[in-house]
């Protein structure tokens, strides 16, 4: 059983408010992992671009005309200027920079930049438009969630994601139609937001509208595909009347009985959280923005057929209420863990053990960057 692994002492607290530790991160977690950044939800359409900030960089997520998602650098190639910062829907097809006009085709390349060499013509040479066109990073999308590897150096993300890909099977996602999403601010250090996803035990205090008693929790099962993909598993959901037969929406057909009430919490190291239902998905996408600053992500799928839109609206509504509960929990946390007490924390060997896991790989990160995990306090 995953209960038994070796329990390790909790990450000392200057690994969720030293700007050193954080900047650690940036330079060497972040940028060899397969890092989300958002959901193919947010940009639906060809021309939707979606500007955003994740471990220093920023970036644009953008549908081109052939649907396809891909992540640029949002940096002109001229002087650096930034071509966006609000997410729109570029019906031109064209991401113009605001700073001398340099316009580029939603797939990247470079289409024109006027009087470039003085002249009226407006676009540059060929050999110009494909040098000097937006710089992309290696991307991949799996269950409507956008991945990036920013060093270009990870393991295939076919490969990486296998594991997992394979245990979600049943919960099909070429069914999966999108119910909503949102996008939060929340003043905390991202591994708070990740640890709480995967922390089972809160259920019941902080949701007390989710689960129905500690029976459902008592069967919690730990779960671990690799040091990457870890989790744990509530085989009964969330108490009485979790199963298929009580659910008021479409389930995932390929749900093999005994799993009917299923409910299965994924982690993808570092920054990757999922939950799946017998009848929905949920994705949240961390994006550190500094040692105390994240966002998300946060979205909901249902399998087939989309419900009425006051049945979408009443779903979205609880959901989010959900995690606003927890974002107030997470806020509070944060300055909690800046006092020097805030060190003096436990782990519970009984319930924390996808919590360790995510330490564990953590602090293995920050070893091969040469760093012990206990980064010095920061004045």
């Amino acid at each position: 059983m995953a209960r038994e692994q070796e329990q390790l002492p909790p990450l000392h607290g200057n690994a969720y408010r030293s700007p050193e530790a954080y900047e650690v991160e940036c330079e060497q977690l972040f940028p060899k992992a397969w890092i989300s950044v958002t959901t193919g939800m947010v940009v639906p359409e060809p021309g939707d671009v979606f500007p955003c900030t994740v471990a220093g960089l920023s970036l644009l997520v953008v549908r081109g005309r052939d649907h396809e998602i891909r992540v640029f650098y949002n940096l002109c190639r001229h002087r650096g200027a930034p071509l966006l910062t609000e997410p729109c829907r570029q019906t031109s097809g064209l991401l113009t920079c605001p700073y001398h006009a340099w316009s580029y085709r939603l797939d990247g390349q470079l289409y024109k930049a006027p009087h470039f060499d003085r002249l009226d013509a407006q676009a540059p040479t060929t050999k110009e438009q494909q040098e000097l066109g937006l710089i992309q990073l290696r991307s991949a999308l799996w269950r409507d969630i956008v991945f990036i590897n920013i060093d270009g150096q990870a393991d295939p993300f076919e490969a990486f994601i296998a594991p997992l890909d394979a245990r979600l099977s049943p919960w099909s996602a070429e069914l999966l139609q999108p119910l909503g999403s949102k996008e939060y601010d929340i003043q905390a250090n991202w591994k708070l937001v990740a640890e709480n996803f995967i922390d089972a035990w809160h259920l019941p205090f902080v949701h007390p509208e989710l689960t129905r008693g500690m029976a459902p929790l008592l069967a919690v099962e730990d779960v671990c595909l690799n040091a990457d993909l870890f989790g744990f598993v509530m085989p009964q959901g969330y108490g009485e009347r979790s199963g298929v037969e009580h659910r008021a929406t479409p389930v995932f057909p390929d749900l093999p009985p005994e799993r009917s009430a299923t409910i299965e919490v994924w982690c993808i190291f570092p920054n990757t959280l999922i939950l799946v239902e017998p009848d929905n998905q949920q994705v949240i996408t961390v994006r550190p923005q500094s040692a105390t600053h994240s966002q998300e992500t946060f979205a909901d799928y249902l399998p087939g057929a989309p419900v009425s839109e006051t049945e979408r609206e009443s779903m979205l509504a609880f959901s989010q209420h959900i995690n606003e509960q927890d974002k107030r929990l997470l806020e509070a946390m944060q300055p909690a863990r800046a006092m020097p007490v805030g060190d003096q924390t436990q782990l519970n060997r009984s319930w924390d053990q996808a919590v360790s896991r995510f330490q564990l790989r953590w602090r293995q990160c920050m070893d091969a960057a040469g760093k012990d995990g206990t980064p010095p306090a920061s004045d």
